[in-house]
């Protein structure tokens, strides 16, 4: 049975990760927030030599916005998966937390609002990036963040399903070959989702990456309408929402027992 998480515990689950994270910021945080910029130079200046405009927008112009969906991806992505199974069976951090008045649900929770955030601090930081670049085209870029927030937890539920299903830290490897690395390449960052088969169109909109990438383009970009971003947010919640109730079940059948 699930019990319902206290958000007071889950916010002191949160703010060990937030103190230990301000000692070693900046060790940690240049390498999560160079990949989006490699990725964006190499494609945005290489392959946009030869693809000039998608859908009559110029291809930086496109890719920019959505690269900041991709540093949400990766960085929530880690933080669920290889992050929280160390703490959970390495270094048996977790079952400390556990000895104090915190219940499972409540880190479950914790660490899922500190992968979201720490997967805005990188998104919003390449966010900067691009619009000091000139790849910023609205003003309504400074209501994103909370949105790469929302982002970053679908993307922290998905791997904590996952994280609290396997018995070894090797079984990552499938999980990023086959759901982050398809997220990462059809999720509309690099070539619109409707180029797509209309199967794999049907599973790409299944997936948070094509509704965040959306709602970037569409406040950083200044593509499409704010009714749109409604409607991809009210996705991610209700798909986050459901998701989440594997870890909360899960995870307290694993530390119990």
């Amino acid at each position: 049975m699930i019990r319902t998480p206290s958000l007071r515990c889950a916010l002191s689950v949160w703010r060990r990760d937030l103190r230990l994270f301000s000692k070693l910021w900046r060790g940690t945080l240049l390498p999560p927030f160079l990949d989006p910029v490699v990725y964006f130079l190499a494609l945005g200046f290489g392959l946009g030599a030869f693809v000039h405009s998608v859908n009559g927008i110029p291809y930086r112009d496109f890719i920019a916005p959505a690269m900041c969906a991709s540093a949400t991806l990766w960085a929530s992505s880690f933080e669920a998966t290889f992050a929280f199974f160390w703490k959970m069976d390495h270094s048996h951090l977790h079952e400390n937390i556990l000895a104090t008045p915190v219940e499972p649900e409540d880190v479950v929770l914790g660490e899922l609002l500190w992968g979201a955030t720490r997967a805005v601090i990188y998104a919003t930081s390449f966010l900067v990036v691009i619009a000091l670049l000139g790849y910023v085209h609205s003003p309504w870029a400074l209501a994103l963040p909370p949105f790469l927030f929302l982002g970053g937890l679908a993307f922290g539920a998905l791997g904590l399903a996952y994280t609290v299903l396997i018995p070894r830290m090797d079984y990552f490897t499938f999980y990023f070959t086959l759901i982050v690395n398809p997220m990462f390449l059809f999720g509309g960052i690099f070539f619109p989702v409707d180029s797509l088969p209309e199967w794999a169109q049907a599973v790409a909109w299944l997936l948070p990456t094509e509704h965040l990438v959306s709602i970037a383009r569409t406040l950083a970009g200044g593509e499409g309408s704010l009714m749109t971003v409604l409607g991809h947010s009210v996705w991610l919640v209700i798909a986050t929402t459901l998701v989440t109730l594997v870890p909360l079940y899960r995870y307290r059948r694993r530390m119990v027992a």
